[in-house]
Order: structure tokens, then C-alpha cells, then sequence
């Protein structure tokens, strides 16, 4: 038995002598006084579930939101039982005499008969949840229901009302000690304050200052919570802090620079979407900021040393986020303000004995830039980065990388190397067989499924490009070359351009994915994956050379 955090104590079990066909059967009782959430019942696992039976009794004291989700249909049915329960009132007593004092107990046994509310749901032969790329979170889709508290009231008292409506979320949180009256103490932001004011810049500069200095201040601990543990000062002074610490204290700062600052707050990704329908403060795990500026709105979070104004987290990228204290209910979108930029420029020869060498050089912008900084930075220098990418392929050797940008927010990124190939084409005899896209966007088609009850969720738009320009040897003609081709989804979300250009003893060859949205539906997804099919096909066409 360990316990995990002040709320939690986890209890671990070995399993004797289990193996492959074993049955394993597990019963467990959870007691909790965190009434204010049942817990969530999943009908659907990634594994087939033959039966799945949830029975739920809630005194007629307690109201419940019941929120389901997912595509599989499950039975429900409702039954009011009649209970009783028997309470005992015990109290202590003291009598006094002349020449003593006596201490006494008195018991009443009083009976309460209760509706008990009862729920029976009921699931059979659910199918594996069919998981494939492109989703944020199969928790989002699974077949589950869940319950909040709505309303409590117990006869002799005030009935209590818990998140009734988003405007009343708001309400909580704006008054909330551990949210919206902590912004109110900013002291300790003073000094920081007049120390940017004096720099001279203002507007968008100014506000950049004032995010890069809690971005660097304050490191983020790792944890995500709605909520501050500790007060901003003690955050601010000992450099580390929760999501709400570390971005309430840039709204603070924001605030004493007199920019109209608010909290957002949002589910991430791994937490799931939030549903519009039923309001509840725990549908929110995390807070960023916002700023309003001359009729735009500006994004930050703080605790990624790699973000930018306007380029949250991946986590972050879930929907909706509501904006707390602006009015009684505002919600802004986290999706779609950046996009992801790739643009690869290849220069590459064929020499007379068939290897292939040249050059690459890749200008990354937003969330390209942002992704591959993360990534080179995680390794402990350059070399160990170069070393990465010369074992993703065994027959390709990379030399000379260097990186420009990798070391400042708000820049490109441009990473280039040399590199050599030992088989890339195929030699029969006369004919020279050589794939006319070096490095495809895909090895085979992320899409698999017949059919997709879910939407396919990208985490922000984007544009893949890349230009070819190949030199031939001499003593070579070109036999045959890939068609020109430019397709487009229905709706124009999506596009693809393959073009190829014979210019002397070389050819430039152009490719371009841009896909301009972040989400498509199910009834699209037969679209998108023929879509998808058709880029790797044109990938994956040959250039034929002739042998002179």
C-alpha cells in the first residue's frame, strides 16, 4: 500500500502463476467521501468486452448530471426503491447531586425512509474501440457514462447548488481564493512591472517581455491543475509552479502593465473535450493566459520554455477554453492560430556507379520550428541529435548538421546537413529505376479503417513542402517521368501538388501537402483516406532512366 497524494492510496497485488488463457477475476471496494463525482464507467477498452454492467443507487438527497458518451449503445433502465435507514443520536450528560457528580449518555433511535434511485446499465458483446491516428484521446469517443453533482439538499436545510450553469462556473472561479481573488494580490510583480515599463517598448513587444519573463522566472512542475496550491508570491520567488500558478502569475503581470489580461481555462488533450452541455468545474484541468490588444486576442502559456505568444502547447490544443471574469460566460478557440510550416529544400546528385549524395537544408516556422526545437533539445548536444538521424535509416550516412535558431523563441528554425545513400535506386541492366520523392510524407496510409465513428483530429493545420533538384549522369537519358498532378479534397480543406520539370541533365521535382484544417468529421473520412492514398501512390512513382 502506498499512498500516492493526499487523496489518493494506491494498494498493489501480485498475481501467482498467470499465463497465457488465464482467467483473472478482481473485486474491490473504493470508499470516498469526493461525492461531488461518481466514478466514470467505461462500456468499451481496447479489447472486445462481452458484457459490461454498471448499477448505481443515489439517495434522493443527491441530484446527478449524467453525461454519456460514445457511439456503442448501452441499456438503461430507472427504479425507485423504497428505503430506510436507522441513526442513533447520542448525547452526553451531566447531572449534579449534593455531594456528586454523575455523567450520563442518552440515546433516541430515529428511522428515515428515503427514495433510493436506482440505475441499471447494461452493455454486450462491445467491439475493441477501434484506435487509430489522428485522435487526440480515445477517452473522448469510448463508450462511457459519468455523473457530477448538480444539487444537494437534505430535509431541515439549504439545498446547495454545484456548477448549475457555465456563468455560475465562472462565478466560482472569479471568487474562488485558489483562482480569480489570488490576481488581486500582485505585490510581488511591482518591482517587475516598472522594470519592463522602463524599457520604453509597448504593445505586442512589450507584452512578449512580459511572457518571456515568467516563461524563464517560473519552471513549470509538471503538474496541471485548475486551481493555485500555493500563493503567486511564493510561486514567482521559488521559480516553480502548477499550470495555474505559472500562468495566473503572467495574467497578474499582464494586468500591472495595463493590458486587458484574463485566465483561460481548458481541458488538455489527455483530459478529454469538454462537453457544452453540462457544465462542471472539473471538466478543467489547466489555465493559460489572454491578452486583448487593438482588437485581437492573444494566447499564452508560460509554462514551455519553447512556446510562443499565440503557440500553445500540443496538450492545449483541445477546442474550446472558456475565459474567465470578462463576462458571464465566454469561450475562445484554441485551435487554428498557428499552423505547422515544413519547408525541405533537396539538392541531390546521381554519380555514373548509381550512389546518391547531396545536400538538405529545411526552414521550419510555428509549430515546425516549435516541435523540432523540443526534439533537438532533448538530446544532450548536436552530435548525439546527428547520430539520431543517421540510425532512422541504415543504408543513409549524415555529415556536417548544423542548426541555426534552435536556441531563441519566436525565430525559424533551419537545420541543414549533408547526406549520402548507398541504395536508393534499382539497377536492371539497361534501366535505372529511380523513386521520384526522396523522403515521402508517408510510408503507407495512416487511415486503415472501413469506416470511422470518430472525427480524425489534427492538432493545427499544415503545409509540407518539398523541392527536388536531381542531377543525372550523363550517360543516362530519361525514359520516363511521373505525371503532374494537383488534387483537392470536396471542400478544398485538403490539396496536393506534385509537379516535375526536365531542365538539362537534371530535374526539379515539387511537392506540396496542405491540409487547412484541424478537424474532419466521420462522414468525411472515406474522403480523406482516398485523399491520403492517392499522395502516397504519387509518392511512391518511379523516374525510368535508359542507359546511353
Amino acid at each position: 500500500t502506498e499512498e500516492t497524494n493526499k487523496n489518493w492510496i494506491k494498494r498493489k497485488f501480485a498475481l501467482p502463476n498467470v499465463k497465457e488463457g488465464s482467467v483473472i477475476e478482481i473485486e474491490y471496494t473504493i470508499s470516498s467521501d469526493f461525492f461531488f463525482n461518481l466514478r466514470d464507467w467505461a462500456f468499451q477498452s481496447t479489447i472486445p468486452v462481452m458484457y459490461s454492467e454498471y448499477l448505481v443507487h443515489i439517495p434522493e438527497y443527491y441530484t446527478f448530471n449524467q453525461k454519456s458518451k460514445g457511439y456503442f449503445p448501452f441499456k438503461t433502465e430507472k427504479d425507485v426503491l423504497r428505503k430506510e435507514i436507522s441513526i442513533t443520536t447520542v448525547t452526553d450528560g451531566l447531572t449534579h447531586h449534593r455531594t456528586t457528580s454523575i455523567h450520563s449518555k442518552d440515546s433516541h433511535t430515529s428511522k428515515i425512509v428515503y427514495q433510493d434511485n436506482t440505475y441499471h446499465y447494461l452493455a454486450q458483446k462491445v467491439p475493441a474501440f477501434p484506435g487509430e491516428e489522428f485522435l487526440r484521446t480515445a477517452d473522448n469517443y469510448i463508450t462511457k457514462i459519468g455523473f457530477e453533482l448538480q444539487k444537494m439538499y437534505f430535509p431541515g436545510s439549504a439545498a446547495r447548488s454545484f456548477s448549475t450553469s457555465w456563468s455560475r462556473v465562472d462565478e466560482i472561479l472569479k471568487n474562488s481564493d485558489s483562482f480569480g481573488k489570488s490576481l488581486v494580490r500582485s505585490g510581488h510583480l511591482e518591482n517587475v512591472g516598472m522594470h519592463l515599463k522602463s524599457t520604453g517598448v509597448n504593445g505586442l513587444s512589450l507584452m512578449n517581455l512580459a511572457f518571456n519573463h515568467i516563461q524563464q522566472k517560473i519552471v513549470w512542475n509538471g503538474n496541471n491543475s485548475t486551481f493555485i496550491n500555493q500563493p503567486l508570491a511564493k510561486a514567482y520567488k521559488d521559480g516553480s509552479g502548477n499550470s495555474s500558478e505559472v500562468n495566473l502569475n503572467l495574467v497578474a503581470l499582464m494586468r500591472d502593465l495595463d493590458f486587458e489580461a484574463y485566465p483561460v481555462v481548458l481541458s488538455t488533450q489527455k483530459h478529454g473535450i469538454i462537453h457544452p452541455a453540462h457544465p462542471s468545474l472539473s471538466s478543467f484541468n489547466y489555465v493559460i493566459a489572454m491578452v486583448r490588444l487593438e482588437n485581437e486576442t492573444y494566447l499564452m502559456d508560460a509554462t514551455d520554455p519553447y512556446g510562443e505568444i499565440n503557440l500553445l502547447p500540443i496538450r492545449c490544443l483541445n477546442d474550446k477554453g472558456m475565459v474567465i471574469g470578462s463576462s458571464s460566460e465566454e469561450w475562445i478557440t484554441l485551435m487554428d492560430y498557428r499552423p505547422y510550416h515544413f519547408v525541405s529544400d533537396y539538392t541531390i546528385s546521381l554519380s555514373d556507379d548509381l550512389l546518391l549524395s547531396g545536400s538538405r537544408r529545411l526552414r521550419l516556422k510555428d509549430y515546425a520550428s516549435y516541435q523540432y526545437k523540443k526534439q533537438i533539445k532533448s538530446y544532450a548536444d548536436l552530435s548525439e541529435y546527428a547520430e539520431s538521424l543517421d540510425e532512422q535509416d541504415q543504408e543513409l550516412s549524415i555529415a556536417n548538421v548544423q542548426v541555426e535558431g534552435v536556441d531563441s523563441t519566436g525565430s525559424d528554425l533551419i537545420l541543414t546537413y549533408e547526406f549520402y545513400h548507398e541504395n536508393y535506386v534499382e539497377d536492371a541492366v539497361d534501366l535505372i529505376y529511380l523513386p521520384a520523392v526522396f523522403d515521402p510524407y508517408f510510408d503507407s496510409n495512416p487511415f486503415k479503417l472501413e469506416k470511422r465513428e470518430y472525427p480524425v483530429e489534427f492538432n493545427h493545420p499544415y503545409t509540407l513542402k518539398q523541392n527536388f533538384f536531381i542531377s543525372l549522369p550523363e550517360d543516362y537519358t530519361l525514359s520516363e517521368l511521373p505525371e503532374p498532378l494537383v488534387i483537392k479534397m470536396p471542400d478544398k480543406s485538403a490539396q496536393y501538388l506534385f509537379q516535375v520539370v526536365k531542365s538539362g541533365n537534371g530535374l526539379f521535382i515539387t511537392t506540396q501537402l496542405s491540409v487547412r484544417k484541424s478537424q474532419f468529421l466521420p462522414e468525411e473520412y472515406e474522403s480523406l483516406k482516398q485523399f491520403y492514398q492517392v499522395v502516397i501512390d504519387k509518392q511512391n512513382e518511379l523516374i525510368v532512366l535508359n542507359k546511353s
